[in-house]
This record gives structure tokens, sequence and C-alpha cells, in this order.
């Protein structure tokens, strides 16, 4: 009988079971996750993400003369932003004591966010495809 049993010990097969596999496929999975899009040279998240910058002070900048605050002084399109996103509080009208800015952005949002927008008129126009294209300009002038 012990000789049945250790017999039976040496034919085992060595190696990895199933769920060992699994579990190593897996944690290759999580990294590749990970260092995939880190690797990336795809610069389609920034350009998302200053497009979203610019809606976001254009619009500000519309509510905001559309409530008597006029951000758009001055020739320069990064100090117009740049103002739009420190804001201002409406000091007269209905909506006294209102505050309208865009907060948290850094320098490189709004160089970013510059290259959406335009001056048009004295007011700032959003450009999906940026300054170069007139077909896809949005404008948000506001008549007065």
């Amino acid at each position: 009988m012990k000789t049945a049993i250790h017999s039976h010990r040496t034919n085992l097969q060595k190696g990895f079971s199933l769920f060992e596999m699994l579990m190593v496929v897996a944690f290759i999975g999580i990294l590749a996750s990970i260092a995939v899009p880190m690797m990336s040279t795809d610069d389609g998240f920034y350009a998302a993400r200053d497009r979203r910058n610019a809606q976001e002070l254009v619009s500000t900048s519309v509510m905001a003369q559309a409530a008597g605050l006029d951000f758009v002084r001055g020739d320069s399109l990064e100090d117009i932003l740049r103002a739009v996103s420190r804001g201002g509080v409406v000091t007269r009208g209905s909506l006294k004591g209102r505050s309208f800015s865009v907060p948290g952005l850094s320098e490189e949002d709004i160089k970013g966010a510059a290259k959406y927008v335009s001056l048009n008129n004295g007011a700032l126009q959003y450009s999906y495809a940026g300054q170069t294209s007139v077909a896809a300009t949005v404008s948000y002038r506001m008549e007065q």
C-alpha cells in the first residue's frame, strides 16, 4: 500500500493552476490599463480639456455681460480670459451680489482655452475647430 501512495505522488503534474494563470492575466491587464494612457502621446485629452475650458469661459462672460458685468476690456485675449477666470461681483440691478467666475484654471489652462476663443466686436466667441475656422464658430455676441 505504501508503494501505491508513493507512486501516486510522483504522477502529479507540475505547473500553474487555472486560477493562478487568471490572476496573472488580470494583474497584467490592470498594469497595462494604467501604463498605456500614460505612454500615449495623444493630444485629444488636452484638446478636449481646452475646448471645455473655452466654452466655460465664454459662457461665463456672456452671463456676466447679461447681468451688467463686463470682463471684455483691453485687447489681450489672455488678459480677458484671466479676468473671467478671476471673476467679479455684480454691483447693481436684480442680480446684485451675484458672482461670476471660472475658478481653478491654471495659466496653462487659460493659454490652451485661448486657442478656441476669439474677440469679435467686443464679445468673446468660441470656435470648436480653433481660431482659424470660421465655419464652426458659435457666436455669443450680446445685443445691447
